[in-house]
């Protein structure tokens, strides 16, 4: 049975993204400008807007989008799936500058529990009115030229110590990304998003196989976190001081 002729609107949904490159792990988004909340780090997604579902409902009435796989995971719940990847790739360019809002097959439902075998459980990526997708990114998703021009052009390097020459062109709510190889420590790093469903979902979909891990083995005598560029002097003070995310900046070494 179709879910065409709900009203999700009524609902606070919001749509997240496991963000991985396959060499340098998963994309995570510094933040240390909301309002009574400490400096943490987020996955990239938010709220899915009305004119998420709005548009998801027009493509779905498209016979010949209502058989794409950009509703994949879940076809008892077409409009809802599809409304919240609409809204993440929309929260993935406005957070980022990466554009996939026309490129949906990108992303992928992530299972956080095993799918009944009678099929009545299908949902299994959702968590608390939470949807979760996953995309493996490439290089060529990333601003990889113009480096010498990137305070000009508003783009960011990451922050770790030895950055990926992939940058991204941030919004003003945040101020710096990181790249993390082990997922178990971006469990932890995710514990202030979202009232911590987005670390327990990753915690899930780990536990799932969802998400791989990609560390790779570096001296460990080196923090692996710097300053992005550019950044905030919030940022390079708290950074400085060595304060912030449950000690991340006391601990964080590369993995």
């Amino acid at each position: 049975m179709s879910d065409l002729h709900l009203d999700y609107t009524t609902e606070d949904y919001r749509a997240f993204l496991f963000a991985q490159h396959p060499i340098h792990g998963l994309l995570l988004l510094y933040c240390s400008r909301k309002k009574n909340k400490s400096p943490h780090f987020q996955a990239p997604g938010g709220h899915v807007d009305k004119e998420d579902f709005n548009e998801a409902l027009i493509r779905l009435q498209d016979t010949t989008a209502s058989s794409s796989s950009t509703v994949d995971g879940d076809s008892s719940h077409p409009l809802l799936t599809l409304a919240c990847k609409i809204g993440a790739a929309r929260e993935l360019y406005e957070e980022t500058g990466i554009d996939l809002r026309n490129d949906l097959n990108r992303l992928q439902p992530v299972q956080l529990r095993k799918v009944k075998k009678d099929g009545s459980f299908t949902t299994s990526f959702v968590l608390k009115h939470r949807l979760f997708f996953k995309i493996c990114f490439t290089g060529a998703d990333f601003v990889t030229e113009g480096f010498d021009s990137m305070v000009a052009l508003g783009l960011s390097l990451s922050m770790n110590s030895e950055a990926p020459m992939l940058m991204l062109k941030l919004s003003e709510e945040h101020q710096g990304f990181l790249f993390e190889s082990d997922p178990r420590r971006a469990v932890d790093l995710l514990k202030q998003h979202s009232g911590g469903k987005v670390s327990a979902a990753l915690d899930m979909a780990m536990d799932q196989g969802e998400i791989k891990d990609v560390t790779a083995p570096l001296d460990r005598n080196e923090p692996d976190i710097v300053i992005g560029h550019p950044m905030s002097n919030e940022a390079k003070d708290h950074t400085e001081a060595k304060t912030g995310v449950d000690g991340v900046f006391d601990c964080f070494h590369c993995c």
